[in-house]
């Protein structure tokens, strides 16, 4: 199963990438008050972090990057939600529609996320696991250039930011 996973994730991989955003500098303003402040999350030191206000542990890196030296390596991927399953590591999951939005920063956009936190993510939309009910095939994604959520069909691409519960 472990080639099944690599062959999807090389050959996506490569279709993906030509799909990633433009990086930009992320804008934030000062005015409006933060609404995921970087003491509401505690460093677990392993690339991952616990938000202490839901309880919730996560990846700090997207799909396809890793962690090393306090940032995200490499090039996150985006992929088609049936092949998410696919590489999906032990122990973790999508997140819901509601988890995944608890992170947007609402004063910053590109990204619409605390970059301190979740330092390389794509200003882009990310997959939730919550199915969108008015149309077969479509499930909710948060798009972290703003941070609105959207649906969208299961063979288009997301990032992926992995959750997994206490």
């Amino acid at each position: 199963m472990n080639l099944f996973r690599c062959f999807f994730i090389i050959l996506l991989g490569s279709v993906a990438g030509a799909n990633s955003p433009a990086v930009m500098a992320q804008s934030c303003n000062s005015k409006i008050l933060t609404t995921s402040p970087t003491q509401r999350f505690h460093d677990n030191q392993d690339g991952s972090i616990t938000d202490q206000q839901t309880g919730l542990q996560w990846s700090r890196c997207s799909l396809g990057q890793h962690w090393n030296d306090n940032t995200c390596q490499n090039e996150a991927r985006a992929l088609p939600y049936v092949i998410v399953a696919l590489v999906a590591k032990e122990g973790w999951r999508l997140p819901s529609i509601s988890e995944l939005s608890s992170l947007v920063e609402l004063r910053c956009s590109n990204p619409a996320i605390n970059n301190k936190i979740f330092p390389a993510t794509a200003s882009a939309v990310y997959w939730t696991a919550t199915r969108f009910i008015s149309r077969d095939g479509y499930f909710w994604q948060v798009h972290f250039l703003h941070g609105e959520a959207i649906p969208e069909k299961a063979d288009s691409v997301a990032y992926v930011r992995w959750v997994r519960d206490p």
